[in-house]
């Protein structure tokens, strides 16, 4: 296992200095539902084609309150989860992935930079 993170590490590294630039891609959900529709899928499916193609990048899902420590029953915890798994099923390691809460991410005003509903992965950035 410590290898393995040790791997991840320095994946993360190297992907930092690689000079290639990141990307993101929004995932939308309709209002009052955590599982990814169509389009949603899509978008996921792009994502994890693009952080295959650039296996040194760091992955990270950026959600509107943070799924870690957070009752996956809310609909924010089910959404971040509901990403997470897709991306896995795509063939993602899950150790490469960061769960970050966008309450991390607050504008000037103390207010949330994601707005509800939407569920950013952010590769190589």
């Amino acid at each position: 296992m410590l290898c393995r993170l040790a791997v991840v590490l320095l994946a993360t590294f190297l992907g930092a200095c690689s000079g290639q630039a990141g990307q993101h891609f929004r995932v939308f959900f309709q209002p009052y539902v955590a599982q990814l529709d169509a389009q949603g899928q899509e978008t996921v499916r792009q994502a994890a084609a693009f952080a295959k193609a650039h296996p040194l990048m760091p992955l990270s899902i950026v959600g509107t309150t943070p799924y870690m420590g957070e009752d996956p029953d809310t609909m924010s915890g089910q959404r971040t989860l509901a990403v997470l798994n897709g991306l896995l099923q795509e063939g993602i390691d899950r150790i490469r992935i960061e769960v970050v809460g966008s309450d991390r991410l607050l504008d000037p005003n103390g207010m949330p930079n994601l707005p509800p509903g939407r569920v950013d992965i952010a590769v190589g950035l």
